[in-house]
């Protein structure tokens, strides 16, 4: 029965553990912000059928020539009933639906760009997590060792091998590891709130290897969103620039009227009307936009040249970091690790100060709180290139 129960209390937290990515895919289903530009793109799409569309022609209604006094009775009054529309030139209906479609690319591109970024966050706090639970463990162990060394100090303080500042430095090492794990344990609870922050799910346990490996090789992918809505930004400038130009050829407004007098005559009247481009606003407006393209354009190799150095920096960082934690638990922990077993067992004999052993054993958690250190700069770097190369990480 007892089997039973334990079977199904792991079952239990298996069921409540998540993997990463399926922490990416409750953030991409369920954050608001990317709920917002999704809503965005759909504005955007009826903003395209909208550019597309003609002006509502104007309906008019009216009577002229009505008797102001007895005395003005020459004239007949006359009813009226017009019509009027404004027909597009030149393109420009093609051109504002060229823009529009622009507009909800770029809205399209942010939602690609604020996906990349959250999912990034993600694995950031996901790995920050998983390691700092390793070092919470490990504390744990530590601290079962010093209280044993403790034990050990307290019998031979009977036997006066060991002082009682022996035994009150190790009461102290426990303290002090308690209060690590005090500050570890709230630093991994608000990890667990921050990823619930941008998932909206609650989470129990993250279920993940962790494994490193060193970079050799970063491919900077030029679709990268981030590059792509500037490019696009820069080609929406181009179809402004256009615009303007079909603004040199007016839009033409016509108007037919059909007026009846009081005589029962009747007429029809036909107009057009145009707005003469004799101020050349058209002109300034278009190099502006010209201007506007070869900004972003300027403003596109600029952030490809930044992203570029900051994926470099980042690779130096997450290889530095793989060296520097393979060098700590391939070598330096072992060596001390072979050091405290020698001190316990010179211990055993009578030939070394018991004050020894606890330093170093002081010393091998240093180094191994160091080595976890190590691993969570290289998955803080692992994070950030995710964003920055657009998973370009080989």
């Amino acid at each position: 029965m007892k089997k039973v129960l334990l079977c199904l209390v792991f079952l239990v937290c298996l069921l409540k553990a998540v993997t990463i990515d399926e922490l990416v895919k409750h953030t991409n289903e369920n954050n608001y912000d990317l709920k917002s530009i999704d809503k965005s793109i759909q504005i955007a799409n009826y903003q395209i059928e909208l550019s597309k569309k003609w002006q509502n022609p104007v309906l008019s209604l009216g009577v002229n020539d009505m008797y102001l006094s007895s005395k003005n009775n020459e004239n007949m009054k006359t009813s009226f009933v017009g019509i009027s529309q404004v027909i597009s030139t030149a393109g420009k209906l093609d051109i504002k639906e060229k823009i529009a479609q622009k507009d909800r690319n770029i809205q399209s591109l942010n939602l690609e760009d604020k996906k990349l970024e959250l999912e990034s966050k993600v694995y950031e706090y996901a790995y920050n997590i998983l390691i700092l639970e390793k070092k919470y463990k490990f504390l744990e162990e530590f601290d079962k060792n010093i209280k044993k060394t403790e034990k050990l100090f307290t019998s031979l303080y009977k036997y006066e091998k060991a002082s009682q500042n022996d035994i009150l430095n190790s009461q102290i090492s426990s303290m002090q590891i308690e209060l690590e794990k005090q500050n570890l344990k709230n630093t991994i609870d608000n990890l667990y709130l921050q990823l619930e922050q941008i998932t909206y799910t609650k989470i129990d346990k993250i279920q993940e290897s962790i494994n490193i490996n060193k970079i050799d090789l970063l491919v900077i992918n030029q679709d990268h969103p981030k590059f792509k809505t500037l490019e696009e930004s820069a080609n929406k400038s181009k179809n402004l620039a256009e615009l303007e130009s079909a603004k040199k050829t007016p839009d033409v407004e016509v108007s037919l009227g059909y007026f009846q007098k009081e005589d029962d005559s009747n007429y029809v009247n036909l107009s057009l009307s145009f707005p003469l481009p004799i101020y050349k606003t058209e002109d300034a407006s278009r190099l502006q936009a010209r201007m506007n393209t070869n900004e972003t354009n300027d403003k596109l190799e600029q952030l490809k040249h930044n992203f570029k150095i900051q994926s470099e920096i980042l690779k130096n960082t997450l290889n530095t970091s793989y060296n520097n934690y393979n060098l700590i638990k391939e070598k330096i922990i072992p060596i001390q690790e072979k050091i405290q077993k020698n001190l316990e067992t010179y211990n055993s004999f009578d030939k070394v100060n018991p004050q020894e052993s606890i330093n170093n054993l002081n010393e091998l958690i240093l180094y191994e709180t160091k080595s976890l250190d190590e691993l969570q700069k290289y998955y803080e770097a692992y994070s950030q290139l995710i964003y920055f190369t657009n998973k370009g990480i080989k």
